[in-house]
């Protein structure tokens, strides 16, 4: 059946200052845009579902410029100790509580663990972060393992070093971790595909019912296309059993799965497998700041408690690897996702890009691209580097970065999305789900008004419009996944991917616009979410 919808404001992200006054869909695509009348006139007959906006605001779906749909499902597994402002654990003493309460609640299968997420002691009185002595009191005949909030720093207690190997003479820490007396566990430490095989809960869900449950998730955020951003074998086996999902998920792989997986010669609009997209392939050069593992090229503000005046974080990869892969994926044509923080890893990766031979071709993005420099831009532009930026932590870490982790100076650039629009690089935003939620309009309010949580403005001279907001949402998010002939506009022959939102962010006032409601998301003309 047909749809036309109407009386409300249509906003087809075509231009600044182009609406609609009604829009026709059929079988899933947009068919036309224009007044009531001629909308009416292109009826011949056909039966239709007239849907009243009331009002509200219509746009293209929104599309995930980078997350993790599997481990949003699989975070749905976790105690949730997630520090102000997106949880509510302020203190060591709150997480090892909401732990001691998650394992009463839910206590593991034999063998199994006590799994966590979200700790940040940037949030503490403090500004210290649990310890294995701090989770021993919480158990000591579980291994427990708690995540840090950024996804790249992992306690655990006592047991559960001892589970990982790291209690024996001469531990095997593999390349690029790093493990503390204290049980904090850094990067590969814990990342190392033979550390996670270890660090197994027990879901109370089968994760088919988990992904489909994080899917409509994403949707109710007003989300039609999502991300799953670094695909192993056992995330790429869970997505196909799951089977169709209510949204799109473009998937990119670990260099081991992308060699097996990936075509030798993919095509930059590989189609979709049911709700399944093979893109590309993802690289990891640094950590994250707000852990202090970011690479960066000056030392941080103030560096983590027993290292040098003069540490900068750390990288990942040689350039010889890094060359090699980028290398092999222009030969391939696959699409990098290139996870690169500080400014010396997006240095390395500009500098390999260039010896590999980047052509841009095939649009590499740099994934959060925290501190990326001026020069740096004017560089990637040459080359056709895109960007997806982390932009909300300006709103949960940019009072931290300020105080802490870069100083003013540089805190006041980090996602310098105005630069980037100077540069002419297209660029898109993200939360990097499951480190906080997969919230656009939370990007959109952050991106035009670089508040922090405590509500100071950090970097005035990076804020955007909210057009120009809503287009790293929408056009820049199918430009990037080479779906913009497709998707992020509403056009006729465009999947009817769409968004109704209570409020028209064009029309209201800047420092409203968090206040912004998803009432209504739809894929393909069909409703996946409603509130």
């Amino acid at each position: 059946m047909d749809q036309i919808f109407y009386n409300g404001t249509i906003l087809p992200m075509t231009e600044k200052t182009a609406t609609a006054e009604a829009m026709l869909c059929r079988d899933g695509y947009i068919a036309a845009l224009g007044s009531m009348e001629e909308i009416l006139a292109l009826q011949e007959g056909r039966e239709a579902e007239k849907v009243d906006l009331e009002g509200h605001v219509l746009l293209p779906g929104f599309i995930d410029g980078h997350s993790h749909l599997t481990a949003a499902a699989y975070q749905m597994t976790l105690a949730d100790v997630s520090a102000p402002p997106s949880g509510s654990c302020a203190s060591v003493e709150e997480v090892c509580d909401r732990l001691r309460q998650f394992l009463k609640e839910n206590p593991p299968k034999a063998g199994g663990w006590l799994l966590g997420m979200g700790y940040d002691a940037s949030a503490y009185p403090e500004g210290k972060g649990p310890t294995r002595w701090d989770l021993d009191q919480v158990s000591t005949e579980i291994p427990i393992a708690v995540t840090h909030a950024s996804g790249h720093l992992c306690v655990v207690n006592s047991l559960g070093l001892q589970r990982l190997g790291y209690l024996e003479e001469h531990p095997e820490i593999p390349a690029g971790g790093e493990v503390t007396q204290e049980g904090e566990l850094k990067e590969q430490a814990f990342l190392a595909p033979q550390k996670q095989a270890i660090l197994r809960g027990s879901a109370p869900l089968s994760m088919t019912e988990l992904i489909h449950k994080a899917a409509y998730m994403y949707a109710s955020y007003g989300i039609t296309t999502v991300q799953d951003a670094k695909v192993s074998e056992t995330e790429y086996s869970m997505l196909q059993e799951a089977g169709n999902l209510p949204v799109d998920v473009v998937l990119y792989m670990v260099p081991e799965l992308a060699r097996e997986c990936l075509p030798k010669q993919l095509p930059a609009q590989n189609p979709y497998h049911g709700s399944l997209r093979k893109a590309g392939e993802k690289l990891f050069l640094d950590g994250s700041p707000q852990g202090k593992t970011a690479w960066l090229s000056q030392p941080y503000f103030k560096v983590p408690e027993g290292e040098d005046p003069s540490y900068r974080g750390m990288g990942m990869m040689t350039d010889e690897e890094l060359i090699h892969c980028m290398a092999e994926a222009e030969q391939c044509s696959w699409q990098l996702n290139i996870h690169a923080n500080g400014d010396e890893a997006i240095e390395q990766l500009i500098r390999c890009y260039e010896k590999a031979g980047g052509s841009g071709k095939t649009r590499p993005v740099v994934i959060h691209a925290q501190t990326v420099r001026e020069d740096q831009l004017a560089r990637m532009e040459s080359l056709g580097i895109l960007c997806s930026f982390f932009l909300d932590h300006v709103y949960y870490w940019g009072d931290y970065h300020r105080d802490s982790v870069l100083g003013l100076e540089r805190a006041e650039r980090i996602s310098p999305l105005r630069s980037a629009l100077r540069h002419h690089i297209s660029f898109t935003l993200h939360q990097d789900t499951p480190v906080v939620p997969p919230n656009p309009i939370l990007a959109l309010h952050n991106a035009v008004n670089r508040r922090t949580a405590s509500g100071k403005l950090l970097g005035a001279e990076e804020c955007i419009t909210p057009y120009e907001a809503l287009r790293a949402l929408t056009v820049n998010g199918a430009y990037q996944i080479f779906e913009e002939n497709r998707k992020g506009m509403l056009k006729p022959g465009y999947l009817a991917d769409l968004v109704i939102l209570d409020k028209n962010p064009l029309a209201i006032s800047p420092d409203r616009l968090s206040s912004i409601r998803v009432l209504q998301t739809i894929k393909e003309g069909k409703t996946i979410y409603t509130i």
